[in-house]
């Protein structure tokens, strides 16, 4: 690898130092300690257990409850999961609004791929804080709740989140004592069993053990299979004291038939697809394309997260994270493709991706966070530094025995595909590799000032240096691309409380996207060589506290502008000359409508251009919207009912781009409680069985989920 210089830890840490130190000598300023709140737990807070009503975000760097915080941000908590029979992180998403998925291609793996308000979030997932690596498929048996942050992000999360993002907050040790077992099948011959027990082992001390076993096909899709055997453990001691401690160690085994699903028709087809040009072709959504006998997917992911906080005083508080974590991958799926276009509708086999990839993650967080009194005036502060390197390494997979499908090359039925043909090849590694790594250090502080009852202005800025070097030729290790990027991001706000139950507020900021964001840089031309692209955003918004302050509901306005986006110019060199730009208005609501009825939902129009071809930008429908509800109609009976829509899109911005339809899901959920120990749950998901695209790729498209049937048992003691 290159023997490039890094940027000094030292000289920053001491910038740090001298940062934190300041901040300390701030609290002489104190007129009154008595007057001043006592600090929030660094977790979403939800009222009750089956309540929809959360009031705080996850991160620790939004200091303020969600109603007096500057941004859109949409907290899904455990409880919207459980009854919405959630698994997956894609599923639990569908509770929000302007997030579209798109197929892993262009050197991505497939996995949790989207767009937040018309920018890739591939990058943007968080797990407590910190950056999760790799793409794959997240479970969610392991969290307490997901959180959605819209606008532009970098000043809290670093690179990227240009559009928003997502961060999990995994479950962890308490001082309580229970059982959760939860066993269900399904209309697709699966089944999904899950264990949550935690159990108090001392005075201030915990453990608590997560297990998840599941397997089955995956309705609306002929052939595609996913199994998925998962453990998380959490250990906490110093609970209820002023020094607390916590270790969360996971792993995750999948085992997939992985899905490319179906082929678009391209330019100048056959006559009988000429109506179907730059969309899916008129067949049956279930139809497989890929070969049984060659596609194979297996994904082990394991981490280890260690967390130790300690109460400085009332009023200020020490926290230091650290985790270790790797994804290995092995991949093998088939591409479908037509063979001749022109001349035939037949689909090859010949276009198999193959990936075989470790990605590793080493970081570091500590925060201080306090709150301090000046006068009348209020200071939220959180000031801290991060210290990561991440690691990805690929293999080359070759077919050491020839793949019999490839010759030809075998061919098949676009209307009536054979998945189970002979397959006689082998794929190992041929002994050639590429890898990359990159080293993040940041500094950053945020300060709320609470100027009066009315009036808040907050303020954030984060300094990064992100370097990268890759090489990335399997033949040549010698050839190696270094990237050395130094980024300031910020935001500002104002919000103003014209009554205790709401606010209007105005915020802006920045975020910025390396050519190495996802570590592996681009090769393209003189992609690696261009400083980072620069999105700057505004939104004016307002939330308000309703009916008794149990349902919270918000609307922004917003405007996101990319002026310097990569783009090719008439020397087909890349030139920061390209503009991407959304804007749209975006509103919710979330929380107890009464003490039987909760509600998650939200309505967003997005209007996109890329200024370059003036088409909407990829992923990004024009108007979508989603809604869940639940109605307790006596101590037993609980029922759910669910809507969502998903406008048009495309999957890209040129000329040649390529369409999913809009479309519609209905859900429905029903719960008996037979005692206080066993629950019966009945769940439908798309009950109209709607044949619909829900992840767009360059090269294919993949269909969402068909009409699907639940009924699982839950007991508790």
């Amino acid at each position: 690898m290159s023997n490039r210089t890094h940027t000094p830890y030292g000289s920053a840490t001491s910038l740090l130092a001298l940062s934190v130190a300041a901040a300390f000598s701030s609290q002489t300023l104190a007129a009154d300690q008595s007057e001043i709140k006592e600090l929030p737990t660094a977790q979403a807070t939800v009222q009750q257990q089956d309540s929809y009503q959360v009031t705080r975000s996850s991160s620790v760097k939004f200091t303020q409850p969600l109603l007096d915080t500057a941004k859109s941000i949409t907290v899904i908590p455990e409880s919207v999961m459980k009854d919405r029979g959630v698994d997956s992180l894609r599923d639990a998403l569908r509770s929000v609004s302007g997030i579209s998925l798109a197929a892993g291609e262009g050197g991505a793996p497939s996995g949790d791929s989207m767009a937040i308000r018309g920018f890739s979030a591939s990058n943007d997932i968080f797990v407590d804080g910190i950056r999760d690596i790799a793409g794959y498929y997240r479970d969610t048996y392991n969290l307490e709740s997901v959180e959605v942050a819209k606008g532009p992000g970098s000043a809290v999360t670093g690179r990227g989140a240009t559009g928003g993002s997502i961060n999990l907050q995994s479950k962890t040790a308490r001082l309580d004592q229970f059982t959760d077992v939860s066993a269900r099948g399904g209309s697709e011959q699966d089944y999904r069993a899950t264990v949550d027990t935690n159990m108090q082992v001392g005075d201030t001390s915990a453990l608590r053990v997560n297990l998840l076993a599941q397997d089955g096909e995956l309705a609306g899709r002929d052939e595609v299979e996913n199994a998925t055997y998962a453990g998380a453990l959490s250990y906490a001691a110093g609970l209820g004291t002023d020094k607390r401690f916590n270790a969360n160690l996971e792993y995750q085994k999948q085992d997939n038939l992985p899905d490319y699903g179906l082929p678009w028709v391209g330019t100048n087809p056959v006559a009988e697809l000429a109506d179907y040009v730059n969309q899916a072709p008129p067949v049956d959504f279930d139809n497989f394309y890929g070969n049984v006998n060659r596609d194979q997917e297996d994904i082990k992911s394991q981490s280890v997260t260690l967390r130790y906080e300690q109460d400085l005083s009332a009023h200020s508080l020490l926290r230091i994270q650290a985790r270790a974590g790797e994804v290995k991958r092995q991949t093998i799926v088939t591409a479908p493709r037509f063979y001749k276009l022109a001349e035939s509708t037949d689909v090859r086999l010949s276009d198999e991706k193959t990936r075989d990839s470790k990605n590793s993650l080493k970081a570091l967080q500590a925060d201080w966070i306090a709150n301090l009194q000046s006068g009348d005036i209020r200071h939220d502060l959180v000031v801290g530094v991060e210290l990561a390197r991440e690691t990805f390494k690929r293999w080359n997979m070759t077919d050491v025995v020839d793949d019999n499908l490839d010759s030809g090359p075998a061919l098949n039925d676009l209307y009536h595909p054979n998945p189970h043909l002979p397959f006689t090849g082998r794929y190992e590694r041929d002994g050639t590799s590429i890898e990359a790594d990159a080293d993040t250090l940041a500094i950053y502080a945020f300060d709320t000032v609470t100027i009066n009852p009315q009036w808040q202005v907050t303020g954030g800025l984060r300094w990064e240096s992100f370097d990268s070097d890759y090489q990335y030729d399997y033949s040549d290790p010698s050839k190696v691309i270094n990237t050395d990027d130094n980024m300031l991001a910020w935001n500002l706000s104002a919000v103003y409380k014209p009554a205790e139950n709401g606010s209007i507020y105005l915020a802006a900021g920045n975020s910025y996207n390396p050519s190495a964001e996802g570590v592996a840089v681009s090769t393209r031309r003189n992609e690696a060589e261009l400083d980072p692209e620069q999105t700057r955003s505004i939104e004016l918004g307002t939330k308000w506290n309703l009916l008794d302050d149990k349902l919270l509901t918000s609307a922004a306005l917003f405007r996101s502008v990319k002026n310097n986006a990569r783009l090719l110019n008439d020397d087909s060199m890349y030139e920061l000359n390209g503009e991407h730009k959304v804007q749209g208005i975006e509103l919710s609501a979330t929380g107890v409508i009464s003490t039987q009825w909760n509600i998650i939902g939200s309505f967003s129009y997005q209007d996109s251009e890329d200024v370059s071809t003036g088409n909407e930008l990829p992923n990004t429908p024009k108007q979508s919207f989603s809604l869940w509800t639940t109605y307790q109609f006596n101590d037993a009976l609980n029922g759910g009912f669910g809507a969502q829509y998903v406008g048009k899109r495309y999957n890209n911005s040129s000329e040649n781009r390529r369409t999913g339809d809009d479309y519609v899901l209905l859900d429905v959920m029903l719960s008996y409680r037979v005692n206080e120990q066993l629950r019966l749950q009945f769940n439908g998901e798309n009950l109209t069985d709607e044949e619909y695209l829900e992840q767009l790729g360059g090269g294919h498209a993949i269909p969402g989920v068909g009409r699907y049937f639940t009924l699982g048992a839950h007991y508790s003691f």
